[in-house]
């Protein structure tokens, strides 16, 4: 067996394991150890195999936040077969167009929503070729047509198939705001090396306790497996609620978590209205967007100089580049700047700056940003298209724009793609943010380009006010006068009570676009 791939990595690891506890469900307040984790597994993967799984086959997991989502995405990965992992809170249009595209032998799910969109996509695929297992306890009611497991009846074990290195571990779907989601392709040996990349990077042992509250199958999937190989013991929240977090530090003594920005805020809130021990934190990793400045001031005021941030992609494992606890820490007290910036190259990882041209830009400018590691996917399903465009000579190409500062840090400016050309000028939507984010009544915002006869597209804002503040247009306006150029200035302003998030909290910007793009054949003018 090569030790080197994804499902020999994880499963060593955990066997090293035993009476340790490794899940807890905040929700359910049910707790399993390492070797009651091992042994469900271990019968969910017979009967996954006696369904016909083997290498090679593609198995969807449609299940919520929940122990069961970690065992079942566990005994695919025991089968050594290709995991899809679905969001369960995706809508139906978007549950439809992964299943036809990444085309799954089996079914795995446990969601009321999407029972009619997995049926309908049985039947078109022939119910003897594709196999539904609906898990029971989650309140839905599935069609005849279903399978049921029963962890509880134990037989006979079969011998586990062990995956190769070239094996695909993963097809993940990328959860972009615009265009079909992308089938990005993980082999065994690239997911194996983002897990080894992610424990040297974030060392935890078995005193610690993690909690998440993001969907596993995002950022927080990526700790949880990290916690697991290193005897952690992991606290899952179905959905965030701020209380409930809190509440469960403060309890458990959890010592680490994973969040996104929007959940730092609503957390500095509720950490505002009433009192919690949250000493034994040690790491906040936070990252899927930028955050403001003044907010990070806040939590380290809460919560001490216990913030990491992490920059990534799903074509990367996640790991591309960090920001320290340290690096953190010495930018609040010297350089608040650099609390913009996404950190510098984690330690697997190369970056380039490349401009439209192919060549490495001068140093302090900006360019598109180019990684290489050993963790990077091997590709798009199906589209071999997007993978030449975006994987040249060893470098994956991530169409994100970014600039090395003085110091090595780099700074995320804008999507490629997500450039505002308004009168014949490049506007970074981002370099709005930032500046708009810093009126001291604005908590959060969101720019766009819209449509203007003169300009070709107009800067547009959306602003959310800090709870008790108020502000008004023209006053935001002059704040903007101020301190930019004529061409970065909003043409409108609008203020929001908040913002439209996707599925991985970030702000969805093709919502806001909807109203002022329909009936255009394109969303640039």
């Amino acid at each position: 067996m090569d030790t080197l791939t994804y499902q020999a990595f994880l499963f060593n690891s955990m066997n090293k394991f035993d009476y340790q506890p490794a899940l807890t469900c905040v929700d359910t307040n049910e707790t399993i150890t390492y070797r009651e984790l091992l042994d469900k597994v271990e019968t969910a993967a017979n009967e996954l195999i006696r369904h016909g799984v083997q290498i090679g086959t593609h198995v969807a997991i449609l299940i919520p936040n929940s122990i069961e989502n970690v065992v079942y995405n566990l005994a695919v990965s025991r089968c050594g077969a290709t995991v899809i992992p679905l969001n369960d809170k995706l809508g139906v249009r978007e549950i439809e167009f992964i299943l036809r595209d990444a085309e799954p032998q089996m079914v795995i799910m446990a969601t009321q929503k999407h029972v009619e969109s997995v049926l309908d996509y049985q039947k078109e695929a022939d119910k003897n070729s594709v196999t539904v297992i609906g898990l029971t306890g989650f309140g839905v009611e599935y069609p005849e047509e279903f399978y049921s497991v029963d962890l509880d009846d134990k037989k006979g074990m079969l011998t586990f198939p062990v995956a190769s290195l070239d094996d695909l571990a993963t097809i993940s779907y990328t959860g972009g705001t615009t265009g079909t989601p992308k089938g990005v392709m993980h082999s065994q040996q690239g997911f194996g090396a983002s897990l080894m990349a992610s424990c040297m990077e974030y060392p935890y042992d078995d005193q610690d306790k993690v909690l998440l509250c993001t969907p596993l199958i995002h950022a927080a999937g990526v700790l949880l497996q990290r916690s697991l190989v290193s005897g952690c013991h992991v606290y899952i929240m179905k959905a965030f609620h701020p209380e409930v977090f809190l509440q469960t530090v403060q309890a458990a003594r959890i010592t680490s978590t994973f969040v996104v920005p929007t959940i730092i805020y609503r957390l500095i809130d509720e950490a505002k209205k009433k009192t919690y021990n949250v000493s034994s934190l040690r790491n906040m990793n936070y990252g899927s967007s930028p955050i403001s400045t003044g907010r990070l001031k806040e939590a380290f005021t809460i919560f001490g100089p216990i913030l990491r941030q992490q920059y990534g992609m799903t074509e990367c494992s996640i790991l591309i580049a960090r920001l320290t606890k340290s690096d953190h820490l010495w930018a609040y007290e010297n350089k608040p700047d650099v609390l913009k910036s996404c950190g510098k190259p984690c330690m697997l990882t190369q970056i380039r700056l490349i401009d439209d041209n192919g060549y490495d830009v001068e140093p302090l400018h900006p360019g598109e940003i180019a990684v290489k590691t050993p963790s990077v996917s091997v590709g798009y399903y199906k589209r071999p298209d997007l993978t030449e465009a975006a994987y040249r000579d060893g470098w994956f190409y991530t169409g994100d724009i970014g600039k090395l500062d003085k110091h090595g840090f780099l700074h995320i400016i804008e999507r490629k793609k997500d450039m505002i050309i308004s009168g014949g000028f490049n506007v970074y939507p981002a370099e709005v943010e930032r500046l708009i984010n810093q009126h001291p009544a604005v908590a959060m915002s969101a720019c766009i380009g819209i449509p203007h006869n003169d300009w070709g597209e107009a800067v547009c804002i959306f602003a959310v006010l800090r709870e008790g503040e108020t502000c008004s247009k023209e006053e935001l306006m002059e704040f903007c006068k101020e301190r930019t150029s004529v061409y970065m200035l909003p043409k409108e302003i609008y203020f929001e009570t908040s913002l439209p998030l996707t599925m991985v909290g970030k702000i969805d910007k093709k919502e806001l676009k909807k109203p002022f793009w329909e009936g255009t054949e394109r969303q640039v003018n």
